[in-house]
């Protein structure tokens, strides 16, 4: 069926882009290294490049500190929101985070909605992967609908996903945007976006029963459970609000909803693997979860300028209501069995207990003032005070209620000493959660409890070349350090400091050229009682100490839209255990590409063809929290084609 489609699809796609008449690029033209500002990530559709993304910022992860902004307002997101609405999506760290009014450690991650285009544009893609057979069809139209007053932008998208460890997870989504503009004073902006992850399979956990690797295996066998599988309903919609209020003054404000809904949730656990690979195999099915949020902000800015003096202020409140429904599922043990050997075994029944219920209710408000003094610099400052409110408790029981009054603060500065070189500072105080404990923990699932964190950085923009730029800068983030205990309770156990030096060098040093390069050094510790007991090492496993990637394009114009391009990943040594006993060894991928751009009787279409893992490098990566392994992509071939008419 699904094969049928996506052939179907094909040929629409191929039929489109021959005789369709006029285009303005919507899809086709996507390209993350041309868009990319700087190296620390970019992503633009499918294509990313850069150090840092929205799961992993400076060693941490921006989404589960609740640092997620659309269109630059607050969002508290609990669902997958993936490429279909989005035009690009920026980690804003450094420099880049200081024009936020608000910023937060750990960075923030900054995406744009797509706007319905001015005039009529249909654009289709297809995508096909090998040897994995994944392959996709999407198909979006924008549109106005009352001229200069009201667009539209509807898409779809049908994707049978193979992952990197060979599983099926067919997907098909669905998201609409419309933009009001009824004058130039006032815009509305309500979208909705709905993805369902169709019985996905499950990846298999595979945690060593030493300070040893596992074996190598086939990365294209799929060795899981037939039955074992997973299904989601990813829900976010949301309305924007914008309009200017008297000469000075601009007033915004959002509402979002983001739910999603684990309806099969199974987790397959090979543990003990020994290093011929023979491992205890367990299955945990847990009930039906449910995570929902409804998140949003009201911002008003007044903006007044004297000569070289700008002078702006920010009057704000974020807010959220989150709830979650989770736990109660079970572990059944399944005997032994190989890591990459498919050995299928009956479906055993499973035995339900009472789901755990967390509530969150949190309101912040604050207000923020930014000088500027044109050609010498800038500096701001901002003060929130955060009313948080959790309970936490079995389901249709009485909860454990706590909260939490913090003040929250924050300070920035940029000098701009010559036309060419820029300096800045930042200091940054938030409150954040840090996710749920691992699956391999005893209380898998149990949301850890919100607190303080704090954030220092400093550095320089310089200039090199016209449009070529070098930011660099050092940083220290610090927060509370959570982990398993000798009950295997994931809890906290301490503090976790990451102090680094992060680099980026990016734009065109000659004609044709581009270049995305960045680097990280770091340097993480953990400090507490459990580290002076000796039970865990004070490095966090997992972390690498340098990570350096590379990302360059090269298309003349006397190419007539023909490019190449090529990407490598470094990542350092780094420690595969709690107690620093073990370490995998640094890892190197290669990626290379080509694309051309094109136009067929004025419809624009492009043509990628990328190979992934050129070498077939086989690495291993280590989950901190958990210690679970995982083994690198294999070596994958993708070709897509786009076209707008």
């Amino acid at each position: 069926m699904f094969r049928k489609t996506w052939y179907c699809g094909c040929l629409i796609a191929v039929g489109l882009v021959s005789f369709c008449q006029t285009a303005v690029a919507q899809r086709a033209d996507e390209n993350a290294v041309t868009s990319a500002e700087d190296a620390f990530g970019t992503r633009v559709g499918s294509e990313n490049v850069g150090l840092y993304d929205s799961r992993n910022a400076r060693g941490f992860d921006p989404q589960q500190a609740g640092n997620m902004r659309l269109n630059g307002l607050y969002f508290d997101q609990q669902a997958l929101f993936g490429p279909r609405l989005q035009r690009s999506q920026s980690m804003r760290v450094g420099l880049t985070a200081q024009s936020y009014p608000f910023p937060a450690p750990t960075g923030i991650v900054d995406t744009s909605l797509i706007m319905p285009a001015d005039h009529l544009i249909v654009s289709v893609a297809t995508q096909y992967s090998t040897p994995s057979g994944q392959r996709s069809l999407t198909f979006d139209v924008s549109t106005p609908l009352i001229k200069d007053k009201l667009g539209m932008f509807v898409g779809t998208n049908l994707m049978q996903s193979i992952t990197d460890w060979n599983g099926k997870n067919p997907f098909l989504t669905t998201a609409a945007l419309w933009r009001w503009t009824p004058s130039e004073n006032f815009e509305a902006i309500p979208f909705v976006y709905y993805n369902q992850q169709l019985d996905g399979d499950v990846q298999p956990q595979i945690f060593t029963g030493g300070a040893y690797q596992p074996p190598r295996f086939d990365r294209n066998v799929f060795f899981g459970q037939d039955w074992a599988d997973r299904r989601y309903n990813d829900l976010n919609a949301g309305l924007i609000l914008r309009g200017a209020s008297g000469e000075n003054w601009r007033l915004q404000g959002a509402l979002f909803r983001s739910d999603q809904d684990r309806l099969d949730n199974f987790v397959i656990f090979y543990r003990n693997t020994q290093s011929n690979g023979v491992a205890d195999l367990a299955v945990r099915r847990d009930p039906h979860h449910r995570l929902t949020s409804t998140s949003g902000e009201i911002r008003a800015t007044g903006v007044y300028t004297q000569g070289i003096y700008r002078h702006t202020v920010h009057i704000a409140v974020r807010g959220r209501d989150t709830n979650r429904l989770f736990g109660a599922g079970q572990t059944i043990s399944l005997g032994q069995a190989t890591i990459g050997v498919y050995q299928p075994v009956a479906r055993p029944v499973f035995t339900y207990g009472v789901r755990d219920r967390d509530a969150v209710k949190q309101i912040t408000p604050g207000i923020s003032y930014g000088g500027q003094w044109a050609g010498v610099g800038e500096f701001s400052v901002g003060l929130q005070k955060s009313f948080y409110n959790r309970e936490f408790g079995k389901e249709n029981a009485a909860p454990t209620p706590t909260k939490s009054r913090p003040w929250l603060y924050n300070a920035t500065a940029t000098a701009t000493l010559s036309r060419n070189l820029a300096i800045y500072a930042s200091y940054t105080r938030g409150i954040e959660e840090f996710g749920t404990a691992p699956d391999n923990a005893a209380n898998a699932g149990a949301p850890v409890p919100a607190a303080l964190t704090k954030q220092v950085d400093a550095g320089f923009r310089y200039r090199i070349l016209p449009g070529v730029s070098l930011v660099a800068g050092v940083f220290e983030v610090s927060k509370p350090y959570f982990d398993r205990d000798q009950t295997n309770i994931y809890t906290n156990v301490g503090s976790i400091r990451h102090r680094g030096i992060e680099m980026s060098l990016t734009g065109q040093p000659l004609p044709g050229v581009t270049v995305v390069a960045g680097s990280v050094l770091l340097n993480a510790r953990i400090s507490g009682l459990s580290v002076d007991r000796g039970l865990i090492g004070n490095v966090p496993p997992g972390t690498p100490p340098s990570i350096f990637r590379l990302s360059l394009q090269y298309g003349p114009s006397a190419w007539r839209g023909f490019s190449v391009d090529a990407q490598t990943d470094y990542a350092a040594s780094q420690y595969a255990n709690r107690t620093n006993t073990f370490r995998i060894p640094a890892a190197v991928t290669f990626d290379v590409g080509l694309r051309y751009a094109f136009k067929i009787n004025d419809v624009t279409a492009s043509i990628r063809a990328q190979v992934r893992n050129v070498l077939d490098s086989y690495d291993w990566n280590v989950d901190g929290p958990s210690g679970r392994f995982s083994p690198s992509v294999p070596r994958r071939f993708s070709l897509r084609l786009a076209g707008d008419f």
